[in-house]
């Protein structure tokens, strides 16, 4: 009797599974049952045997009582979920949030030391919001020189960096998403060849993609000690020409533009920042690099501006600058906010008129250093800078970058013998806001929103780890 059962079982079954797909499907349903409802009280009685009288407050339907309830569970809920959410958190390199400058030995450049791969390797890495790839000296044919005896300012060697070496480094092929070079690759398995030529002449990095784990420290809620391995394309920097032969970022550069390809979009495609990151530098050469950093509430801020339809680069619409007091008319200019030029250059017609206002506003004697590519310096009769009237770059809706120091001063044997506007003319019609003119500032290159942001700064590390997102 059981194995019929069985068997009609089965038939039953199967009858079901080969139904035509066009015959009338199954339909399951439940009765749902609001929890405030009278027969939800039947049943909890009835189920727990309680007494009537010991359920307490039952709220009587669209009383206040009962949206009182209502409402309060839904509180919890939310409170759950948003404890539950990923915590995004400030990230910056395993060695520390410091950035310095070296100074004439590196071309001036703000630096920071970062660690690649497994073991960890340390390297010590240009800050560059002008590019986007993050390369290293690797494999070298044609690199600069890695020894500390080469370099004034440095207490121990720099490294190179070797993939096979590394127990997590990955081959980036030709096929790759992120191989700009694919279409030049004999096979689409190859390894994916770049090459980039950089502003200044003659300048380049080329090697190959290879991916590895970058090590980061966090710096939320958990605390600024957490480490975080995060999976990032580099270039394996095998060849390297003009500037980066001379002294300027010897040992890699670290791309923190808005392609794809730079360390920012690997980290908040990732999730584990949000899609922003800020630089703070101290007029002592000292500075602070972190990621995910939105800035403070209180920062002034401005858009950036497409270039061919595209955002591609940090690009800021200048609406006029004032020297002093004094807003000079048609002033206004299109600049590449970037890190990674020491200096900042005007479009010539609006660099004559603001060199020409400062040397008006200026209590000093004009003079001329042989060989110098500026044009407006001065001496001073002082062992100490004397007061220069401030730059001020005008954004739309009255937002104001004060550049309290635009000027950097002259040594000589017995001290500060003079100083010069540093600021100098380029061809074109968009100029560059380098490094010095970001000095004091923090400065946040926000990318989720195409804002950059700043306020005035000491670039002190616990007030970044107040702001809590």
């Amino acid at each position: 009797m059981a194995a019929r059962s069985l068997l009609s079982v089965l038939l039953l079954l199967a009858c079901v599974l080969l139904e035509p797909q066009n015959a009338r499907a199954l339909t399951l349903s439940a009765r749902l049952i609001h929890r405030f409802s009278d027969e939800a009280k039947a049943l909890r009685i009835s189920r727990s045997g309680e007494d009537p009288k010991d359920l307490g407050r039952w709220p009587q339907r669209n009383s206040m009582d009962y949206y009182h309830l209502l409402a309060s569970t839904d509180f919890q809920k939310q409170k759950m979920k948003l404890g539950s959410r990923r915590h995004f958190q400030f990230l910056f390199p395993s060695e520390g949030s410091n950035t310095v400058s070296f100074g004439n030995d590196f071309g001036w450049l703000h630096y920071t030391w970062i660690d690649i791969g497994t073991p960890n390797v340390s390297f010590l890495v240009a800050l560059d919001t002008g590019s986007d790839l993050f390369w290293v000296p690797c494999d070298c044919i044609q690199c600069a020189p890695l020894s500390a005896s080469y370099y004034s300012t440095l207490d121990r060697d720099l490294n190179e960096y070797n993939p096979s070496g590394s127990n997590t480094s990955k081959h980036v092929s030709c096929s790759h998403e992120l191989c700009e070079s694919g279409t030049n690759c004999k096979s689409p398995k190859q390894s994916c060849p770049y090459t980039i030529d950089y502003y200044t002449e003659n300048t380049s990095s080329s090697g190959l993609l290879v991916e590895d784990i970058v090590h980061f420290a966090a710096g939320g809620d958990d605390g600024p000690n957490t480490s975080i391995e995060a999976p990032v394309i580099i270039g394996c920097g095998m060849k390297q020409s003009g500037g980066y032969l001379d002294g300027i970022a010897p040992d890699g550069l670290l791309g923190l533009g808005l392609g794809d390809i730079s360390v920012p979009t690997f980290l908040a495609k990732a999730g584990l920042t949000k899609n922003s990151f800020s630089m703070c530098f101290q007029e002592d050469d000292s500075g602070r690099l972190f990621f995910g950093d939105e800035g403070p509430a209180t920062q002034q801020s401005t858009s950036f501006l497409p270039s061919n339809g595209n955002y591609e680069t940090y690009i800021v619409g200048v609406e006029a600058c004032c020297i002093g007091n004094s807003c000079l008319k048609q002033t206004s200019f299109k600049a590449l906010v970037d890190s990674g030029t020491s200096f900042t250059f005007l479009p010539e017609a609006v660099y004559d008129k603001i060199s020409k206002e400062f040397d008006r506003q200026v209590n000093a004697t004009i003079t001329n250093y042989a060989g110098s590519p500026w044009k407006y310096c001065y001496n001073t009769s002082s062992q100490d800078l004397p007061k220069v009237p401030s730059v001020t770059l005008m954004f739309v809706a009255n937002n104001s970058f004060v550049v309290h120091d635009p000027v950097f001063p002259i040594n000589g044997n017995q001290g500060v013998v003079g100083f010069c506007l540093a600021i100098q003319p380029t061809d074109g019609d968009i100029g560059t806001i380098g490094q010095n003119f970001m000095m004091g500032y923090r400065t946040v290159f926000d990318r989720e929103n195409l804002k950059l942001g700043w306020s005035r700064s000491n670039c002190e590390f616990s007030g970044f780890l107040e702001l809590k997102h």
